[in-house]
């Protein structure tokens, strides 16, 4: 009687690290599951500032609110972003109701940076307006937002 107690009290050392065995394979495929999500999350998050970005220039361009610089300018202050952005202005000069576009590259810089997770290096988005007052801009590429 007393070798059946000692062995059921026995019974559960050998396999007192597999716990933690397991914890250890579960815990990495969690924490990269939240931190992908958490840098998906920061792309789609900067990639709205560049479509915002993108727009605020855009209607600052429709009513020639002055020279691409000062467009850059004027957006880069409504916008929300770490670093510069590069501005491209065409069909500048033109009459009203032409068309014109305005795009924005904005740099991607990773929130979580785990090498696995793939991640661009620019975010790009492009707009296309039909001007409501003669342009007096010009068709430039000019780097703002330092």
């Amino acid at each position: 009687m007393r070798t059946l107690v000692s062995k059921l009290r026995n019974r559960g050392k050998d396999e007192r690290g597999a716990a933690l065995v397991e914890f250890a394979i579960m815990a990495i495929l969690l924490f990269s599951l939240l931190f992908g999500m958490v840098e998906y999350g920061w792309v789609f998050a900067n990639n709205l500032d560049a479509r915002h970005g993108a727009r605020e220039a855009a209607r600052l361009a429709a009513v020639n609110w002055g020279g691409s610089q000062a467009i850059a300018d004027e957006t880069c202050d409504r916008m929300d972003i770490q670093g510069g952005a590069i501005f491209t202005f065409t069909g500048g000069g033109s009459p009203v109701g032409s068309v014109g576009t305005v795009a924005i590259d904005i740099p991607y810089t990773p929130l979580v940076g785990l090498p696995f997770i793939p991640t661009p290096t620019n975010l790009r988005s492009q707009v296309e307006i039909r001007l409501e007052q003669a342009s007096t801009w010009t068709n430039i590429t000019t780097t703002a937002c330092p």
